[in-house]
């Protein structure tokens, strides 16, 4: 006798049999109260960490109007929607147990599969959340999560840190910067069960409009609120419909400080917390395109690091018909390959590196006496080309100041990029050191005009010093 096949299932039915919360809890995911809404019965968000672990997994749910329950994952913009999105995003990116993909089937065909499995269990077994349900209530459009970390920030008020880094009263109002510097407000008890209070100075890190982390900073002190998206968020000052041009630092505190010394007209700043990564490249990319900016100008550190990242950022920011990517990072040198199918771009650089190798090879013949052409120590200078396959370049800079800064200033003029590119570089290690530097020189001019000159009658030549006598032999 035949058996009886299961009834198909389609995601229509999936949606309505399935409740979204019903599942996360089943499969082991824990109700983080702590951090869902200011209470239980009031929160809108509520979050969930994959047994009780929120590095292993996390997802925030929330009732929609619909009152669908949906959900997204603050550590992954792509991971949200419904219970057939949260199945599909776990079978292609497995994480958690319980989720799998089905051998011989296709991505929906799996996510089908275990809808079934799960509809399957027994009663016993399926955890039934409807007091939690109930408690939910619907976000409205305007409502936004969050993050435990923004809870404990202030508007800025404590400036000292700020001061003491030479940035100005005058500099963190102005309106560029209004709600973009923060007071964050750290308490606990030290090892005797003492409370304490610490007062820091916090710059939130914002992805796609919305801040999704938080760099911290104190005197001797720099580190991420927990649960920050640091990894594709950048630092923001605001910008308004005039604005045609971005600078990017790599800290916050670099951007104040350009602006308090150069104070540009219709421009906003971006910082990159010290790290540049592929996704905030693309965030960089998106800006420029939503913002419709005209120049980007790239102003990071003054240091090795700093002109790596402006390497990697000319290279994201190259334009589709000629795409750049850093093949290799070794300690002597970087590999940029490029592919192009214009010859002339290719021809135009490589002669512009032909003719720096040309002036560091007569550096060294005159400052040696002799031609070294075979020095060891000459070839690790020198910006070598070579042609892969048809339409494929690679150039190999050493890690030397000189070299990474004439490459990329070729670069930019040589090949087509997707906004125009500017080097804005301080002349200090960085934009913070160049405006302690004014301000201390600024400050010795103003110190030695205030020296009053010593009285003098008139008409009374001043005697000639005498010069004291050169005291020769031994000092005791």
């Amino acid at each position: 006798m035949q058996q009886p096949s299961e009834p198909e299932l389609n995601f229509s039915q999936v949606k309505k049999e399935i409740n979204l919360v019903d599942l996360v809890l089943t499969l082991g995911y824990q109700h983080n109260k702590a951090k869902s809404g200011p209470t239980l019965d009031k929160g809108k968000f509520h979050v969930f960490d994959y047994r009780g672990n929120p590095n292993l997994d996390q997802v925030i749910i929330y009732k929609a109007p619909s009152g669908d329950f949906l959900y997204f994952n603050r550590a992954d913009d792509h991971d949200k929607g419904s219970v057939i999105d949260f199945l599909k995003n776990r079978i292609e990116n497995p994480r958690i147990d319980g989720i799998q993909s089905t051998p011989g089937k296709n991505i929906w065909a799996s996510v089908i599969e275990n809808a079934r499995n799960f509809l399957n269990l027994p009663a016993p077994s399926r955890v039934n959340t409807s007091t939690l349900q109930a408690a939910i209530p619907t976000v409205e459009r305007g409502d936004q999560f969050v993050p435990d970390f923004l809870r404990k920030t202030t508007q800025l008020t404590d400036t000292r840190y700020l001061n003491n880094r030479g940035i100005t009263a005058e500099t963190l109002s102005n309106g560029y910067f209004a709600g973009r510097v923060l007071n964050h407000v750290h308490e606990g008890k030290n090892k005797d069960g003492q409370p304490y209070k610490f007062v820091n100075t916090a710059f939130p890190q914002v992805y796609q409009d919305k801040i999704v982390g938080l760099e911290i900073k104190a005197n001797g002190f720099r580190g991420q609120a927990a649960n920050s998206l640091n990894s594709a968020a950048l630092w923001l000052s605001h910008s308004d419909p005039k604005t045609k041009t971005l600078i990017i630092s790599e800290s916050a505190i670099d951007s104040l400080s350009h602006y308090q010394l150069k104070q540009p007209a219709n421009t906003m700043y971006a910082s990159t917390s010290g790290n540049l990564t592929d996704n905030k490249i693309a965030e960089v990319q998106r800006l420029i395109e939503n913002l419709h900016l005209k120049t980007v100008k790239l102003a990071f550190d003054n240091n090795m690091q700093g002109h790596l990242f402006d390497t990697q950022l000319i290279a994201g920011l190259a334009h589709a018909s000629t795409p750049m990517r850093i093949e290799r990072n070794l300690p002597g040198f970087v590999t940029l390959g490029i592919h192009s199918g214009q010859e002339q771009y290719f021809t135009q650089l490589h002669n512009a590196t032909r003719s720096y190798n040309e002036q560091v090879t007569n550096g060294y013949y005159q400052a040696g006496g002799a031609y070294p052409a075979m020095s060891a120590t000459l070839n690790t200078e020198l910006i070598t080309a070579t042609r892969d396959a048809a339409n494929s370049y690679k150039f190999h800079i050493p890690k030397r100041l000189h070299a990474l800064s004439f490459f990329n200033q070729a670069l930019i003029q040589h090949y087509p990029m997707t906004v125009k590119l500017e080097m804005e570089k301080s002349q200090a290690n960085d934009w913070n050191d160049q405006l302690k530097e004014s301000l201390r020189s600024k400050s010795q001019t103003v110190a030695t005009s205030q020296v009053p000159a010593k009285a003098q009658a008139p008409g009374v030549e001043k005697e000639p010093v005498q010069e004291p006598a050169v005291r020769r032999g031994l000092r005791r």
